[in-house]
């Protein structure tokens, strides 16, 4: 699979590569689908019920795995490699787009961190910047790797020819920034844990362990996935397969990888979108149809099950330390 070139090594025997290139497939056209649903469901909502400065983060972050991994589908159709100024064009489009990953998902890291972490709600003067690192570096690699014509047919796929190349332009630059996200990631994910066990303990009063602290536990459990995700943090397996290349070992991160990562999209849309508040906002959308005129029912009864849900939410923080950080999450799309 592009996977297994683009960190230059074979995990496992032919055969379950050919499942795993299949079931690769599979996912990455179900994250492309989901990913492109974010970006309408929060494209043409209004921008103060639903589309605050974190999830425009998000958007950006779709469009680059709609672009990035549409054209690596493409890059292994033969009508397309066999044609070498069409395969140097979706070689481009892949090197560029999956990069550009990279960086806006450090970006979200970033922001999960200012948001969560230190508290600095007013963290949009910094997407400026973002827009110039995450298009600009891309594109600085990508105007080296084709001076030095790297561009073309790599055996049946359209990428970087040379594994020199892809080392520096690709290996390299993904290794630093996930790094980096798994740093973040813990900052954040201990702060997340604190405020939850605060919040917790706050309203326990020495109980036993019960029905709200498994609730507690699940919202936690959940939080981190959505992060884990956002920020690209499958992306670890696959390093881990290069760095790790013991027989057992490597085919488990394989495994791992090629299931997680091309769902990056897909989870996305299912954190994100499948909720009470995104499903509101769109019933509020049909509700100005004359063949809709339930949905504006629907709309109310759930704006009301959100506002309600939030007061209370509100309510069982107050009073405790974590109230602050509980809002940071919120305001962040952590919760």
């Amino acid at each position: 699979s592009f996977f297994c070139l683009s960190f230059a090594m074979v995990a496992a025997n032919e055969g379950v590569i050919e499942v795993f290139e299949y079931i690769t497939m599979v996912l990455m056209i179900l994250s492309i689908i989901g990913a492109f649903c974010v970006i309408v469901t929060f494209g043409i909502n209004p921008r103060n019920k639903l589309r605050t400065y974190p999830i425009k983060l998000i958007m950006y972050l779709c469009v680059c795995i709609v672009i990035g991994f549409t054209a690596f589908l493409i890059a292994f159709e033969p009508y397309i490699y066999n044609n070498e100024p069409m395969c140097i064009i979706i070689a481009i489009f892949v090197h560029y787009y999956f990069i550009a990953n990279f960086l806006w998902t450090f970006c979200i890291a970033f922001n999960f961190y200012q948001m969560i972490v230190r508290r600095n709600r007013q963290a949009q003067h910094l997407e400026k910047y973002f827009h110039v690192a995450c298009w600009g570096i891309p594109a600085i690699l990508v105007i080296f790797t084709g001076g030095f014509n790297q561009y073309g047919d790599l055996g049946g796929a359209c990428y970087i020819k040379s594994a020199l190349v892809r080392f520096l332009c690709f290996f390299i630059p993904g290794l630093i920034i996930i790094s980096c996200n798994a740093i973040l990631f813990f900052f954040v994910g201990r702060e997340i844990h604190e405020t939850l066990s605060s919040a917790g303990a706050s309203s326990d009063s020495g109980r036993p362990f019960d029905k709200e602290k498994l609730k507690t536990l699940k919202k936690e459990f959940r939080v981190y996935l959505s992060i884990f995700v956002s920020i690209g943090l499958s992306w670890i397996f696959g390093y881990l397969m290069f760095l790790l290349p013991f027989p057992i070992v490597s085919d488990i991160f394989f495994i791992l990888f090629s299931i997680f990562t091309p769902m990056q999209g897909l989870l996305i849309f299912i954190f994100y979108i499948l909720n009470g508040k995104v499903a509101g906002a769109w019933a509020g959308l049909f509700g100005v149809l004359p063949c809709c005129p339930c949905c504006n029912a629907l709309a109310a009864r759930l704006d009301t099950e959100n506002t309600t849900n939030s007061q209370s939410n509100s309510s069982n923080r107050s009073g405790n330390s974590g109230s602050s950080a509980s809002g940071s999450m919120s305001d962040s799309g952590a919760l």
